[in-house]
């Protein structure tokens, strides 16, 4: 991640002639003071020469703001790379940052004995050679974990199941195994229950009392692993993280009230959950197996009500859309997302699973999306929107997901972004999933009977005509007014 930039500071520096902010100068370009950013931006500037027509890296500007290269500008700047000929910004020697990666993958993916690289990694080899932004994979090989394990790879003769199990039981080893999988290598990939048990070691470490962490540890051993076998959904995994959360919250906050868990009684239970989140309220998984393993006393915890969020109205659905489609600080990926719930009420764990194969365009149709049993037309500007994201580089731009099928695809190779990020990042910009999806089903189940709509959306038929119940007349139109309304792009607040 890039260091944060600092304020501009007025005190020491003059403005920069380019951004007109006062930051550290770094050249004088056209009888013009660069400052460090723009300096550094301007080496990395590809495009065409206004005067000229000469493509490549242009530091120059015209009054006009027009690129120029260096020859039209007069700008003496090195950035002609020893090895490949291309004009590209030099990391060193001379090597230009695409040049240095191929360099330094070849010397780390290549046998010490033969000088060459095992054909099984050749793909892998190829793709993080190739990547979009060289400048990240040389960051990334800088890691020592990195180096040492991808050193282990090349030196190996035979990259198997039992030779990947035999690495560092580390993310980074996790994110390279998925990266070999992405490429071809079989069986390379770790499914949920190994990436369950890495994560629980870690999370059984903050629980202070080692009495207490032999607890958490049976609990999981004994009572959840077995349900994160073949199988298992991402659903799932997260659930049973969510639940090994909250059961080393309990046990810490035990150790720290000094309460021992064979005396725990029911007031203590109370105030744990009084004192915290309603998530606290998933102590209702492990509390039972406690009380069943160790022979405690009675115990109960209120049943958690569902469905208690307070909806979205159809005026505050209205304003939510003209905001995913206008506001300047959301990606395409987020206003996708958003318009997606807001849209057709779809839950986060399905919008970010949704592939592309789920998507169908072909010449002079509309556009249509598969989101249960029948396909949906996409109207404008909900196409449009979709082919943004489509020509996309977000999460494409390293060896992982290159070529990804993932409508969304995540940091991990060959996986979706997780419905808990996509949560967190819809609600911070203001989109708080699940109070939208009520409302939206509330809203659209009062436009076709709810069995048709459960078989298009995806949603049970039970749950369908229960949203239909709670909707009300006034959301009769409401997906007719949302897909027609003129969305002012230059002011979201007309």
């Amino acid at each position: 991640m890039a260091r944060p930039k600092p304020a501009p500071d007025p005190s020491k520096h003059s403005p920069c002639d380019r951004c007109s902010q006062a930051y550290p100068p770094a050249a004088r370009w056209q009888d013009q003071r660069i400052c460090q950013y723009c300096y550094l931006a301007a080496k990395r500037t590809t495009g065409q020469c206004a005067r000229c027509g000469h493509v490549g890296i242009c530091p120059g500007r015209t009054d006009r703001g027009e690129y120029l290269c260096r020859g039209c500008s007069g700008i003496q700047l090195n950035v002609d790379c020893v090895r490949c000929g291309q004009e590209a910004e030099l990391y060193r020697h001379g090597h230009c940052w695409r040049c240095e990666l191929g360099f330094q993958v070849d010397q780390l993916l290549s046998d010490p004995l033969t000088g060459t690289i095992n054909s099984q990694l050749e793909p892998l080899t190829a793709a993080l050679k190739t990547m979009t932004r060289p400048n990240s994979g040389v960051t990334w090989l800088r890691n020592p974990q990195v180096r040492a394990i991808l050193q282990e790879l090349a030196r190996s003769r035979s990259i198997d199941p039992s030779m990947l199990d035999g690495l560092p039981h580390t993310r980074v080893a996790l994110h390279i195994r998925a990266l070999l999988a992405e490429y071809g290598l079989t069986g390379a990939r770790v499914g949920y229950r190994r990436r369950y048990e890495l994560w629980a070691d870690e999370k059984i470490a903050t629980v202070v009392n080692p009495r207490s962490q032999l607890v958490l540890r049976a609990y999981i051993r004994w009572h959840l692993a077995h349900k994160l076998g073949e199988g298992c959904t991402e659903g799932r995994f997260l659930a049973s993280k969510q639940v090994v959360t909250v059961a080393a919250e309990f046990l810490n906050w035990l150790d720290a009230q000094d309460i021992s868990l064979e005396n725990l009684m029911q007031p203590d239970v109370d105030r744990f959950l009084a004192e915290g989140t309603e998530t606290r309220r998933r102590l209702d998984r492990f509390l039972p197996w406690a009380i069943k393993t160790y022979k405690l006393s009675a115990l109960e915890i209120a049943p958690h009500r569902r469905d208690t969020t307070r909806e979205k109205t159809h005026d505050e659905q209205v304003e939510q859309l003209r905001a995913a489609f206008s506001e300047p600080g959301l990606t395409v990926q987020d206003r996708l997302m958003a318009a997606l719930i807001l849209v057709f009420g779809q839950p986060t764990h399905k919008v970010v699973a949704l592939q592309w194969t789920d998507i169908r365009a072909d010449p002079g149709e509309p556009m249509m999306i598969t989101l249960g049993k029948h396909p949906i037309a996409l109207e404008h500007p909900l196409d449009d929107l979709v082919n943004d994201v489509r020509i996309s580089l977000v999460n494409r731009q390293t060896a992982a997901n290159r070529n990804s099928a993932w409508v969304f695809p995540g940091y991990t190779a060959g996986v979706h972004l997780t419905a808990g990020y996509a949560r967190v990042r819809l609600k911070e910009l203001g989109f708080p999933s699940r109070a939208t999806r009520i409302g939206t089903w509330r809203s659209i189940t009062q436009t076709a009977p709810p069995p048709v709509l459960a078989d298009a959306l995806g949603l049970s038929a039970q749950r369908a005509i229960r949203h239909a119940q709670l909707g009300s007349a006034q959301y009769g139109a409401y997906i007719s007014d949302i897909l027609t309304l003129d969305l002012d792009f230059g002011d979201p607040s007309s």
